[in-house]
């Protein structure tokens, strides 16, 4: 399992989470996007649980690896939508221009 640090706490999940996490806090920077991510963690007593973090381009994440027999939370669906999420923020949008206001053009579909 991964402990993910977040500002000045932290939190206990699986390898897969924590890289999802991870990754899609690292596209969100590169666009100054953020977003909040819920996920599930495990509790030091082994009770399973979840956190919500705001990332972002302030965001300061670092995550570390951490043995424990603690049970390894998953959540496959989450992982999908951060793959997807993280996907999307790195795909370039075509703006227009009118006026002063600028937006994307997929906005209209």
């Amino acid at each position: 399992m991964r402990r993910i640090f977040y500002a000045s706490g932290s939190f206990l999940t699986s390898d897969a989470i924590a890289a999802s996490v991870l990754n899609y806090a690292d596209a969100l920077t590169r666009t100054n996007g953020s977003d909040v991510v819920t996920f599930p963690i495990v509790h030091s007593n082994g009770a399973l649980g979840d956190a919500s973090v705001l990332i972002g381009p302030a965001s300061q994440l670092a995550s570390a690896s951490e043995e424990t027999d603690l049970p390894e939370p998953g959540d496959d669906g989450l992982l999908q939508e951060l793959e997807r999420k993280t996907l999307l923020v790195g795909v370039p949008r075509p703006l227009v221009q009118t006026g002063t206001t600028k937006f994307a053009l997929d906005e209209f579909e």
